[in-house]
């Protein structure tokens, strides 16, 4: 009786001093359990009590102790799971406990549900939904009882009895699904705590290291929330420095301030000054502070004595010495249980009005997550249509891709037609520059003397102009060129071999070039006198043209040409030249340009002595060294060596200086050797480009997963024949090039060969004027400035410079010739390879940019639709997670609504 009253009083000043002795708090206490049942402390942070500790700590027996539940406490490793204990005060006369169990939703690395797949853990689930123990005073064989059906249905390892003998069953030994144990009666305080397996750091017989690391995880991930409180529990048994626990709170709970430290089996330590100090909060501090408590011994464990009595002990011993050295409200389990309650209401006042708003927030970023899995397609319907929706997304992507309509794109490495646009550039630059196996040879004016036939091979482009203005007719680049037109009037005579009228380009007004001389006989006297008529060699010769060279009637001659006077042509003939002559400085009337015989060579001039003349020019001519370090000679052009080496191979029965027809198609061919190794080059890095963008553009229409990998390899399987074709139509190109006959109505052809001839034609004279120049033969009397004055009667020197042997002749036409038709194939090359195969390849309705649309989805069969919408594995696993988390979180903001 006197047990019974004791209990009673022991009960009625907790329940005076519980901090959820109001409704309002009571409230809040029955939200949070709530919202935990539901599984909502996973994504929301709810207050909890976490109580940890090494293996062997005492754990059960300070559980049994502050919540009066007769916890197995013999058993080695007895906590094979979380159990969460709730105590609240009911109205009805007697206790009632219930049991149940609450899967979790923590993925525990694999440790413990590593060999079950979700139908086995769906089955799973629905026996929970069925085990449920309710008893009114529960004892501690029908507690040992409900343990053991919990631990049958998490499929954790126990002893049997069969007819063999003793077995085991069972494939782990630890779950992660959480016992959940509720206590309600009219003497009970509200109160909720969670123990978890203890931390172990050897193996004993039957565990695996597997096992034991993930159990620290396990722990770890109830530590580690900021709302958790953690509750130490060391043996005061063992050296409390080397106990496991405490360094992972140090870990979780770096600054100590949510941790609470309690040291069991102080009646039994031989450590007693290291508790002391510990639980004076000196030695390792804690904001909460240390607590001492005496477990039950293993008499009055098997005496099962009452709770009343084990308190009473419990008092006894913390007021002698040296525990009463420590504060009252630090000694003893009812004080750390009062000190746990205040803890608990406190964290749940605070945290609760905020809890409604985050789990709005995780609902809202939870479906967006589930809405970006899409939806799950189990059957082939669904599995068409989702296709069916991304091939729309993909190949409107992929054609703003391919048009260059970037407006909308996401991602820089989409711009397809940008790359192919920059590739195709930088194709017709390297065609260009380095499409030819040699360099073509550019005639230019020959500076190493007069009996020298070789000429100077440059590159394939354009004359280059020299910028000496006293040389050759050339003026500075500076000056733009202008058109002249001189026309000169001639007597009544006939003159068979000079122009009357001539068109020149020229820089200036004043008309540099070179000077035809005439010999013109009059039938009537029979004398003879030289007409000169001016020809500008300049930077622009393609306007000139023989035909313009011709002579009219002689009867004008008085009137415009530039007679000699000693003909018997007047002075004032000469004076009146066109202003725009570089003769217009000669001021005497004297015969400047007779000659004392009637003929005159292009290497002899006779002078005259009595009239100033202008002198030669001053500016020395560019040394054949320098010339041939810029440009070589036509001697050691590669290109000619290979005419005359391939002239020389095909010699048959053709005449001295006429063409073989195999000539030009084996030159050909060696010129374009290159071409297919480029022009595959250039197509395999479209093809590269190609994938990579669509590559992005999966990437961007569906992420990652089965189905992207599988479109992937779709588009690489069709991208290969793609490749395989556009490969084969270039070989099928340099085929045709390299064997069919080399011709062309392309007019461009015959102006190429023309414009070739009219720039030899214009080198020959430059060849001619400088050696004129050059010769110290030559009479000052005929030269004046940069113009030269030639003799008609000694024609010779221009003509071997025109027209030099038949096989160099020869050589020229086939280079010219070749040229010509080389750069017409070359621009055809060009467009074709861009155009037929390129714009092909990127353009082709069953090629890899344009095929996987919705048409291609309709036309395929049931197995290829399930082959290629299939989902990952890992995604429906995903999909199944967010799922039930969002009908957690749906659930949680029901009961947080209700208690709002």
């Amino acid at each position: 009786m006197g047990g019974d009253q004791s209990s009673a009083t022991d009960s009625n000043t907790l329940l005076n001093e519980d901090p959820f002795g109001n409704k309002s708090t009571q409230r809040l206490f029955e939200a949070i359990d709530e919202l935990r049942s539901c599984g909502a402390n996973h994504d929301v942070g709810l207050p909890e009590l976490v109580i940890v500790g090494d293996q062997s700590a005492g754990k059960s027996s300070l559980l049994q102790s502050l919540t009066d539940i007769p916890f197995p406490v013999a058993d080695r490793l007895c906590t094979r799971f979380p159990t969460r204990i709730v105590s609240r005060r009911t109205p009805e006369r007697s206790e009632v406990t219930k049991i149940s169990i609450e899967p979790s939703v923590l993925d525990w690395t694999g440790v413990f549900v590593s060999d079950e797949n979700l139908e086995a853990r769906a089955e799973r689930l629905e026996a929970y939904k069925d085990f449920a123990y309710s008893s009114p005073n529960i004892t501690a064989d029908g507690f040992k009882q409900a343990i053991d059906k919990a631990k049958e249905l998490m499929d954790i390892k126990r002893p049997v009895s069969t007819e063999e003998g003793a077995s085991t069953v069972g494939n782990r030994n630890f779950a992660s699904d959480v016992l959940k144990v509720e206590i309600s009666g009219p003497n009970r305080s509200y109160f909720s705590i969670l123990d978890v397996p203890g931390v172990f750091q050897s193996l004993t017989k039957g565990l695996t290291a597997g096992e034991k690391d993930g159990v620290r995880n396990m722990v770890a991930s109830y530590m580690k929330p900021e709302h958790s409180v953690i509750i130490c529990v060391a043996s005061g048994t063992n050296d409390l420095a080397n106990q496991a626990t405490f360094d992972m709170a140090s870990k979780y709970d770096p600054q100590l301030r949510r941790t609470i430290g309690v040291i069991t089996k102080c009646d039994i330590t031989q450590h007693k000054d290291q508790i002391l100090s510990l639980a004076q909060n000196q030695e390792k501090h804690l904001d909460h502070g240390w607590f001492v408590v005496r477990n039950r011994t293993p008499t009055e464990v098997a005496s099962s004595i009452s709770s009343v009595d084990r308190h009473n002990r419990e008092k006894a011993f913390f007021d002698l010495e040296p525990w009463d050295k420590l504060p009252e409200a630090r000694r003893g389990t009812q004080a750390l249980k009062r000190y746990l309650a205040e803890i608990l209401c406190r964290r749940i006042k605070e945290t609760f009005p905020s809890v409604l708003t985050t789990i709005q927030r995780r609902q809202t970023a939870t479906a967006d997550q589930l809405a970006k899995l899409g939806s799950s397609r189990d059957s082939v319907e669904e599995k068409r249509t989702y296709l069916t929706e991304l091939t729309q997304k993909h190949y409107s992507l992929t054609s703003q891709a391919l048009r260059g309509r970037y407006h909308g794109l996401s991602n820089e490495s989409l711009k397809l037609r940008r790359f192919v646009r920059e590739a195709n550039d930088a194709f017709t630059s390297k065609m260009i520059d380095h499409g030819h196996s040699v360099p073509f040879h550019t005639p230019q004016i020959d500076l190493l003397g007069p009996n020298e036939n070789s000429r100077k091979a440059g590159p394939s482009e354009p004359f280059a102009t020299p910028t000496n203005s006293n040389f050759g007719g050339f003026g500075s680049s500076e000056v733009k060129p202008t058109s002249h037109s001189v026309t000169p009037q001639y007597g009544t005579g006939a003159f068979a071999s000079l122009a009357a009228t001539t068109h020149v380009r020229s820089q200036a007004p004043s008309t540099h070039g070179l000077e035809f001389q005439g010999i013109i006989e009059d039938k009537g006297t029979g004398k003879s006198s030289k007409v000169y008529q001016t020809i500008g060699v300049m930077q622009h010769f393609k306007d000139f043209s023989f035909e313009e060279l011709r002579l009219s009637d002689s009867s004008t001659q008085a009137n415009s040409c530039y007679a000699d006077p000693s003909s018997g042509g007047s002075s004032a003939a000469y004076t009146s030249r066109p202003q725009s002559s570089s003769f217009n400085s000669t001021t005497s009337s004297g015969d400047v340009f007779s000659d004392n015989s009637s003929t005159s060579t292009s290497s002899s001039y006779s002078t005259s002595t009595s009239t100033p003349r202008p002198s030669y020019p001053t500016t020395p001519a560019k040394s054949a060294t320098n010339i041939e370090s810029t440009s070589g000679t036509r001697q050691a052009s590669r290109i000619y060596t290979w005419i005359r080496a391939e002239i020389s191979n095909c010699r048959g029965t053709e005449l001295q200086g006429t063409l073989n027809p195999d000539v030009l198609p084996a030159l050909f061919n060696r010129q374009i050797a290159d071409w297919k190794g480029t022009a595959t080059s250039h197509f395999n890095s479209v093809t590269e480009l190609t994938t990579k963008v669509l590559e992005q553009a999966v990437h961007t229409t569906c992420g990652e997963g089965i189905t992207a990998d599988n479109i992937k390899r779709l588009l690489l399987q069709t991208n290969r024949v793609s490749e395989d074709h556009g490969r084969s139509l270039i070989l099928q190109r340099i085929n045709e090039l390299m064997t069919r006959h080399l011709q062309t109505q392309n007019p461009i052809f015959e102006t190429n060969i023309r414009d070739a001839r009219l720039a030899r034609f214009k080198a020959a004279l430059e060849r001619y004027q400088h050696r004129k120049l050059s010769s110290k033969a030559a009479p000052k009397t005929l030269t004046f400035g940069d113009q030269v004055i030639i003799d008609l009667r000694d024609i010779t020197s221009l003509f071997e410079e025109l027209h030099m042997s038949n096989a160099q002749n020869l050589e020229d036409d086939i280079h010219d010739t070749l040229k010509s038709y080389y750069e017409l194939a070359l621009y055809d090359f060009i467009e074709f390879v861009t155009q037929q195969v390129v714009e092909s390849y990127l353009n082709d309705p069953k090629g890899p940019v344009l095929f996987f649309n919705p048409t291609y989805i309709a036309s395929l069969t049931t197995k290829a639709i399930n082959d290629l919408g299939a989902e990952n594995p890992d995604i429906v696993k995903e999909r199944a997670e967010k799922e039930a988390t969002l009908a957690r979180l749906q659930r949680a903001e029901e009961i947080a609504l209700k208690y709002s």
